[in-house]
């Protein structure tokens, strides 16, 4: 709905918002600080109403004149209970705090505002002290140096004052040391019970409250508008003041921007013109050129293929060239090797008849020691034949021993003792025949198998020697063509690798020069492109303008203008 408006009227209509908005603004700013001000003159008012009932107490105070009635009223009644009404009324009127009472009471209504005194343990019921006017109290008692309290609640402001005894205004006389009662009984001189205070203790506590709303409403009592009233009225009028000079200075302004706006719809449609037409042309161009491209982008890839191609091969015959040159190298390594292999050879077949001279000459020794061991065999018949003699002797020693007798019995027990030690004698020499017949015979099988396992191994390795010498010579001749044949094909290899570089460089200055071509071509189509981006940006900019200056119409003659 807003934008169906006119420029003026939109103006007009903000001016007015703003003009309120401000209006609310200054009115509730006045209304805080005309609530802040009448808190204040509130405090200040309780602070002088204070301020005179203390001025009140001390002049009854400095009169002392409660010395004097008390004085007369002993010497003319024995006893309290004999005080008429105007007696009791004669003395209060000379106590400083019953002063502070009267006056606060008496003025409290027409000033509006609510006296009250209390006290913890008052001699009057309607001054006991409720429980939030006990706290009061603590407060006061616990902060002796506190001389006044402010109190905001339920719009209702308090201020409290304490009332501390003082000698000076004569507050003993009533409630100091009950020893100097009046009546010698420890009761003052009304007949109250003396508390035998001290002087600074606080007695009680004064409070002087006003309702916020009642001292308003007193303000502006009798008047027909308050002040509020009054600064609303301005506001408003103030308000339509400026929107009146406001609808005045836009007339001039509004007619002349009217008359741009049409002048430059007119641009526009002229500019939207020639950019279509730029805009068709730049297309037309920017095609043949993206044709043009695409063919030569297409010649220079086939190129760069047929280079690609030609690289390879030129990479396979240098590879060929090394790996035939490689190929030469390992086979004449291998020609080297056989030749090695040809000389271990020989030299294993002179070490294998070396082996067998060895052998020759360990049989020939182990035949020695076989010719040794027959030796010991001899000599150990001999031994069996001196055993044999020895028993035969012992016999005959045992034979003669028997015919001497008695005489012959230690010749008996020697040939006896003779006789075991050539049992013994011949059983040893028995068993060292048996072990020298064992190993006669192990020594002659080892002597024969050794002589036969080396003799077929030897034969064997002769012969596998002999083949693979002959082996070897074939391959050190097949090895000689293998290096002849690999030498011409390297030198083949390395004539392929060389017209391949060759043909590889010719194809490279030939892509070379497509690359080239291909960029003019590319840059050519690329600036046709951008000639049509421009003249397309151009048009869509006309257009972004006619928008723009019909919402400008729009603004300034509302939308009903569209």
């Amino acid at each position: 709905m807003f934008q169906q408006l006119s420029l003026k009227v939109r103006i007009l209509a903000i001016v007015a918002m703003a003009g309120t908005l401000c209006s609310i603004v200054a009115i509730l700013g006045f209304l805080h600080f005309n609530a802040q001000e009448l808190e204040e003159g509130i405090i200040a008012r309780e602070r002088t109403i204070h301020r005179q009932l203390e001025a009140a107490t001390d002049y009854v105070a400095r009169q002392g004149g409660l010395d004097s009635v008390v004085l007369r009223m002993r010497e003319k009644h024995s006893s309290p209970e004999h005080f008429s009404e105007a007696e009791r009324m004669e003395i209060l009127q000379q106590v400083p705090i019953f002063a502070t009472m009267m006056i606060g009471s008496k003025n409290s209504e027409n000033d509006h505002y609510q006296f009250r005194i209390f006290a913890e343990n008052p001699r009057r019921k309607e001054n006991k002290a409720t429980a939030p006017e006990i706290e009061i109290l603590k407060k006061f008692e616990k902060e002796p140096e506190l001389r006044e309290l402010i109190v905001k609640e339920d719009g209702v402001i308090k201020m409290y004052r304490p009332v501390r005894l003082s000698e000076s205004q004569g507050c003993m006389t009533c409630h100091g040391a009950p020893e100097k009662s009046p009546w010698g009984d420890g009761r003052d001189i009304l007949g109250y019970p003396m508390e035998n205070w001290s002087d600074g203790k606080l007695h009680g506590v004064v409070a002087i409250s006003q309702n916020i709303a009642e001292v308003a409403a007193a303000r502006v009592e009798g008047q027909w508008i308050d002040p509020a009233g009054w600064l609303i009225i301005a506001i408003i009028l103030g308000g339509v003041c400026a929107v009146l000079i406001a609808s005045l200075s836009l007339r001039g302004p509004l007619r002349t921007l009217t008359q741009v706006v049409s002048s430059l719809t007119e641009a526009s449609q002229d500019v939207n013109t020639a950019s279509e037409q730029i805009a068709g042309t730049a297309r037309g161009l920017s095609d043949s050129a993206s044709r043009q491209a695409s063919s030569l982008e297409e010649t220079s890839a086939s190129i760069e293929e047929m280079s690609s191609m030609v690289a390879k091969n030129a990479e396979n015959a240098n590879s060929t060239s090394s790996t035939s040159a490689e190929s030469r190298r390992k086979a004449e390594h291998g020609h080297e090797v056989m030749a090695q292999m040809m000389t271990s050879m020989t030299q294993i077949h002179d070490a294998n008849s070396d082996i067998m001279k060895r052998i020759t000459q360990s049989s020939t020794e182990m035949a020695e020691i076989v010719a040794v061991i027959q030796n010991i065999g001899a000599k150990t018949q001999v031994i069996n034949d001196i055993v044999f003699k020895t028993q035969l002797l012992s016999f005959n020693a045992s034979v003669e021993a028997a015919r001497a007798g008695e005489h012959g019995q230690g010749f008996a027990v020697v040939a006896e003792e003779v006789g075991k030690l050539a049992q013994l004698s011949g059983s040893a020499s028995q068993e060292i025949g048996e072990l020298l017949e064992v190993s006669l015979s192990k020594v002659e099988s080892i002597v024969n198998r050794t002589q036969t396992e080396v003799g077929a191994l030897i034969s064997s390795g002769q012969s596998r020697v002999e083949e693979g010498t002959t082996v070897a010579q074939q391959c050190a001749r097949v090895l000689s063509e293998i290096v002849t044949n690999v030498g011409q094909v390297s030198n083949m290899a390395a004539e392929i690798s060389t017209a391949c570089r060759e043909q590889d460089q010719g194809v490279r200055e030939l892509t070379k020069a497509m690359h080239q071509l291909d960029q003019v071509t590319q840059q050519n189509a690329g600036r046709s492109h951008e000639s049509a981006d421009a003249a397309t940006r151009l048009s869509e900019q006309s257009a972004s303008l006619n928008v723009t200056i019909q919402k400008l119409r729009e603004t300034i003659e509302g939308q009903k203008a569209a």
